[in-house]
């Protein structure tokens, strides 16, 4: 007799592979059956979800579509489905003129190796020039990884690793951290720092590394890469808040970008990809593999196209089911997402940061950070004020402690709330409100714009902030 899975049976699948095949960020604490975000990621009923971190819940829909994923998962299927998925990411992303390829990884930080990797393999005997934008807002880890420094203490095969070692000193780089905002907070203009280091380094392998869509929305001037050309440019745009044309403007560039599914497609944490145009694939092809074995403790041979088999032949062969469940996820809710049309989503979007930074501006316990029109719509980025004092980044981080790890009233449909991990620069910090694509799709489908619950969110972290910081009261 065919044994019934009871729900338990099923949760505790999903939770097997959900939480395999990344970084140490991705278990679970034994005890409070939470990461380190505060969140189980099957912990999603009653949730009210505005974070912007790599770490989020399944939404109900995402839910759904893993469970189906593991309903017809085989080890033996792992190939086509790897290539069904790349195909997806393919034609939501592209256009018939251009054309790219899709490199995996269990994280956005793991996609920085990635250029280090293919300048070592076309230039084998000189010093890379890595150049960093906003080094403070991007994943915590991407200093190291810029570095050629192991990040975590967990790689997605499940070893230990040593964190903060060189992964190789046959991996030469030097690395220019760009900072994001200047003391004040006023996003820093870092092209003509990126435009003296290029010329300074002239002849050399360089990477430049931009942001459009750091934690804060920081968008980086991108006009500066038709200046140089030469140069291998990525952009991160692991936040994936963009539109489409963007993409293809820079993928005709032959520019590398970093993407990953959980954090405006709400996926779960954490599955990342570099789109590589075909051009430097096809160098990369006729070149020695060789220096991939370096990464041997970061990729998986299944994270290269089939067409690099220089490279694959040097890495194990690992099929990393987690990170198919969580693509499988993100690409279901791309698909649904970008059914709806870009003037739609793009303006209720706009609607709600207007009305969210409009709330924020009536109360003095808020202070909205400078040049948020520089910014993108979906994330809105404040100080927490007591006293017409802002927290410091110690207290900021007590702040939001307190807010995802309590239940809290007054909301419609749900009693818990997320939102965006603090964000330190200099000694201040600050916070975040974001909203994702199911939230902004559900509404769309629903006709109901209702904001009820981010004025009530915004309440309530004014209200926590009084509470455990205003000795007044």
């Amino acid at each position: 007799m065919k044994h019934l899975k009871t729900m338990q049976d099923i949760s505790d699948d999903l939770m097997q592979f959900v939480t395999s095949g990344g970084d140490e960020r991705i278990n679970l604490n034994p005890e409070t059956k939470t990461n380190k975000y505060h969140l189980n990621p099957l912990k999603f009923d009653g949730l009210f979800q505005r974070g912007s971190c790599t770490c989020g819940t399944f939404t109900p829909f995402g839910f759904e579509v893993a469970n189906r994923f593991i309903d017809s998962f085989s080890e033996e299927k792992y190939a086509t489905i790897l290539n069904e998925q790349t195909n997806r990411l393919k034609n939501l992303l592209n256009n018939s003129e251009l054309d790219f390829d899709v490199f995996y990884g269990p994280s956005g930080t793991d996609m920085m190796y990635l250029p280090l990797l293919f300048q070592k393999m076309l230039k084998p005997n000189s010093t890379i020039i890595n150049i960093v934008s906003c080094p403070e807002e991007l994943g915590s880890g991407s200093k190291n990884a810029a570095e050629c420094k192991y990040f975590s203490q967990l790689n997605q095969f499940g070893e230990q690793i040593p964190c903060g070692e060189s992964i190789s000193i046959d991996i030469n780089s030097k690395v220019f951290y760009l900072p994001a905002r200047e003391k004040q907070g006023h996003i820093e203009n870092r092209n003509k720092a990126i435009r003296e280091i290029i010329m300074r380094n002239s002849g050399e392998p360089i990477i430049g590394n931009l942001v459009f869509g750091s934690k804060s929305g920081i968008k980086d001037d991108l006009l500066i890469i038709d200046d140089f050309p030469e140069i291998m440019w990525v952009v991160d745009m692991c936040q994936f808040r963009t539109d489409r044309d963007l993409i293809y403007d820079l993928i005709s560039k032959d520019v590398l970008i970093m993407v990953t599914g959980s954090k405006f497609y709400q996926a779960p944490p954490y599955c990342g990809a570099l789109l590589v145009p075909v051009k430097w694939t096809k160098m990369l092809k006729d070149v020695s593999g060789y220096p991939a074995s370096y990464l041997n403790r970061i990729f998986s041979a299944f994270d290269f196209p089939e067409a690099l088999q220089n490279i694959r032949e040097n890495l194990v062969p690992f099929k990393n089911v987690g990170l198919r469940l969580r693509w499988e996820v993100a690409l279901s809710e791309m698909e649904a997402y970008l059914s709806f049309p870009q003037e739609e989503t793009n303006a209720f979007i706009r609607r709600w940061n207007q009305i969210v930074t409009g709330r924020l501006a009536l109360s003095d316990s808020f202070q909205l950070m400078p040049d948020m029109e520089l910014t993108n719509d979906s994330i809105v980025s404040f100080m927490v004020l007591v006293n017409g004092k802002a927290l410091s980044n110690l207290d900021q981080q007590r702040l939001y402690d307190f807010l995802v790890t309590h239940q809290h009233d007054g909301l419609d449909g749900y009693n818990h709330i997320f939102l965006g991990q603090p964000v330190q620069y200099g000694e201040k910090s600050f916070i975040r409100l974001s909203i994702g694509s199911y939230s902004v799709r559900n509404q769309l489908h629903n006709k109901r714009f209702e904001f009820n619950n981010d004025l009530r969110l915004i309440e309530i972290i004014e209200q926590s902030a009084n509470k455990l910081f205003n000795k007044n009261d």
